[in-house]
Protein backbone atom coordinates (compact mmCIF):
# COMPACT_ATOMS: atom_id res chain seq x y z
CA UNK A 1 0.00 0.00 0.00
CA UNK A 2 3.00 2.33 0.86
CA UNK A 3 4.58 1.74 -2.94
CA UNK A 4 1.20 2.66 -4.07
CA UNK A 5 0.86 5.71 -2.71
CA UNK A 6 4.19 6.65 -3.34
CA UNK A 7 3.96 5.69 -6.77
CA UNK A 8 0.86 8.32 -7.06
CA UNK A 9 2.46 10.74 -5.23
CA UNK A 10 6.13 10.73 -7.40
CA UNK A 11 4.91 12.92 -10.06
CA UNK A 12 3.17 15.60 -7.63
CA UNK A 13 6.86 16.05 -5.91
CA UNK A 14 8.96 15.80 -8.80
CA UNK A 15 7.66 18.79 -10.39
CA UNK A 16 6.83 20.97 -7.90
CA UNK A 17 10.53 22.39 -8.02
CA UNK A 18 11.94 21.17 -11.27
CA UNK A 19 10.39 22.86 -14.00
CA UNK A 20 11.77 25.56 -15.76
CA UNK A 21 9.10 28.30 -15.53
CA UNK A 22 9.64 31.01 -13.01
CA UNK A 23 12.29 33.40 -11.71
CA UNK A 24 15.99 32.36 -12.15
CA UNK A 25 18.61 34.11 -10.11
CA UNK A 26 22.45 34.43 -10.29
CA UNK A 27 25.46 36.06 -12.64
CA UNK A 28 26.68 35.95 -15.61
CA UNK A 29 30.76 36.91 -16.56
CA UNK A 30 31.51 39.69 -18.39
CA UNK A 31 35.55 40.35 -20.33
CA UNK A 32 35.25 36.95 -21.44
CA UNK A 33 35.04 32.88 -21.02
CA UNK A 34 37.81 33.10 -18.21
CA UNK A 35 36.76 36.26 -16.80
CA UNK A 36 35.86 36.32 -12.79
CA UNK A 37 34.12 39.48 -13.18
CA UNK A 38 30.32 38.86 -12.61
CA UNK A 39 27.52 41.08 -12.70
CA UNK A 40 24.24 40.01 -11.24
CA UNK A 41 21.47 38.71 -13.72
CA UNK A 42 18.13 37.43 -13.30
CA UNK A 43 15.80 35.71 -16.16
CA UNK A 44 11.88 35.06 -15.94
CA UNK A 45 11.24 32.43 -18.13
CA UNK A 46 7.76 30.73 -18.86
CA UNK A 47 7.57 27.50 -21.34
CA UNK A 48 4.80 26.36 -23.98
CA UNK A 49 4.35 22.56 -24.38
CA UNK A 50 6.28 22.73 -27.22
CA UNK A 51 9.18 23.58 -25.62
CA UNK A 52 8.73 27.32 -26.61
CA UNK A 53 10.38 29.94 -24.55
CA UNK A 54 9.68 33.14 -23.54
CA UNK A 55 11.05 35.44 -21.02
CA UNK A 56 12.87 38.04 -19.71
CA UNK A 57 16.32 39.19 -18.57
CA UNK A 58 17.63 41.30 -15.74
CA UNK A 59 21.04 42.09 -15.69
CA UNK A 60 22.09 44.80 -12.98
CA UNK A 61 25.40 46.92 -13.91
CA UNK A 62 28.10 48.20 -12.43
CA UNK A 63 26.01 51.55 -11.70
CA UNK A 64 23.11 50.17 -10.37
CA UNK A 65 21.09 50.56 -13.44
CA UNK A 66 19.25 47.33 -14.81
CA UNK A 67 19.26 46.39 -18.24
CA UNK A 68 15.88 44.55 -19.17
CA UNK A 69 15.63 42.98 -22.46
CA UNK A 70 12.88 40.50 -24.13
CA UNK A 71 14.31 36.80 -24.58
CA UNK A 72 12.63 34.14 -26.84
CA UNK A 73 14.15 30.21 -27.48
CA UNK A 74 13.32 26.85 -27.39
CA UNK A 75 14.20 24.00 -25.10
CA UNK A 76 14.95 20.88 -26.34
CA UNK A 77 14.54 16.97 -25.64
CA UNK A 78 17.53 16.45 -24.01
CA UNK A 79 17.24 19.58 -21.34
CA UNK A 80 19.31 22.29 -23.09
CA UNK A 81 17.74 25.78 -24.91
CA UNK A 82 18.91 28.13 -27.00
CA UNK A 83 17.58 31.58 -26.55
CA UNK A 84 18.53 35.00 -27.95
CA UNK A 85 17.15 38.71 -26.49
CA UNK A 86 14.98 39.53 -29.29
CA UNK A 87 13.70 43.84 -27.63
CA UNK A 88 15.22 46.20 -25.82
CA UNK A 89 12.16 46.98 -22.69
CA UNK A 90 13.07 50.70 -22.34
CA UNK A 91 11.06 52.83 -19.60
CA UNK A 92 11.58 56.18 -17.86
CA UNK A 93 14.07 53.85 -15.10
CA UNK A 94 15.56 52.21 -18.11
CA UNK A 95 16.69 54.41 -20.91
CA UNK A 96 19.98 52.81 -21.69
CA UNK A 97 20.50 51.30 -24.69
CA UNK A 98 22.12 48.37 -24.83
CA UNK A 99 25.73 47.37 -27.09
CA UNK A 100 24.68 44.89 -28.28
CA UNK A 101 22.33 41.69 -28.16
CA UNK A 102 23.18 38.41 -26.53
CA UNK A 103 22.30 34.58 -27.74
CA UNK A 104 22.26 32.15 -25.05
CA UNK A 105 23.23 28.33 -24.66
CA UNK A 106 21.98 26.96 -21.52
CA UNK A 107 21.62 23.44 -19.68
CA UNK A 108 19.06 22.96 -17.81
CA UNK A 109 19.26 20.84 -14.48
CA UNK A 110 15.94 20.15 -12.99
CA UNK A 111 16.08 18.64 -9.29
CA UNK A 112 14.02 18.82 -6.44
CA UNK A 113 15.81 20.92 -3.84
CA UNK A 114 18.28 23.11 -6.15
CA UNK A 115 17.34 23.32 -9.67
CA UNK A 116 20.24 24.95 -11.93
CA UNK A 117 20.65 26.67 -15.12
CA UNK A 118 24.25 26.90 -16.21
CA UNK A 119 25.75 28.07 -20.12
CA UNK A 120 27.42 30.54 -22.33
CA UNK A 121 26.12 33.50 -23.54
CA UNK A 122 27.73 35.71 -26.50
CA UNK A 123 27.42 38.85 -28.15
CA UNK A 124 24.99 38.51 -31.74
CA UNK A 125 27.17 39.65 -34.47
CA UNK A 126 27.55 38.67 -37.95
CA UNK A 127 31.45 38.47 -37.39
CA UNK A 128 31.42 34.78 -35.50
CA UNK A 129 34.91 34.12 -35.34
CA UNK A 130 35.63 38.04 -34.65
CA UNK A 131 38.30 37.55 -31.65
CA UNK A 132 36.96 40.74 -29.76
CA UNK A 133 33.48 39.11 -29.98
CA UNK A 134 32.02 39.33 -26.32
CA UNK A 135 31.05 36.27 -24.37
CA UNK A 136 30.72 35.37 -20.96
CA UNK A 137 29.50 32.36 -18.90
CA UNK A 138 26.03 32.25 -16.51
CA UNK A 139 24.83 30.43 -13.61
CA UNK A 140 21.33 30.83 -11.94
CA UNK A 141 19.30 28.99 -9.31
CA UNK A 142 15.72 29.18 -9.05
CA UNK A 143 14.70 31.31 -6.99
CA UNK A 144 12.59 30.13 -3.71
CA UNK A 145 8.72 30.64 -4.11
CA UNK A 146 7.16 33.19 -1.07
CA UNK A 147 4.71 29.87 -0.54
CA UNK A 148 7.47 27.90 0.95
Amino acid sequence: MKTFLCCLLLPLFASAQTDLDGLWEGHMTVGGIYSDEALPMQLYLTTSEDGVIEGRSYVTLPDGRILRMDLEGQLYGDRSMGMMEIAFVGDGDNAIMPEFNRQYQINFKPDLWESELRGFWQEVTDETFKGTRRRGRMVLKKAKSARA
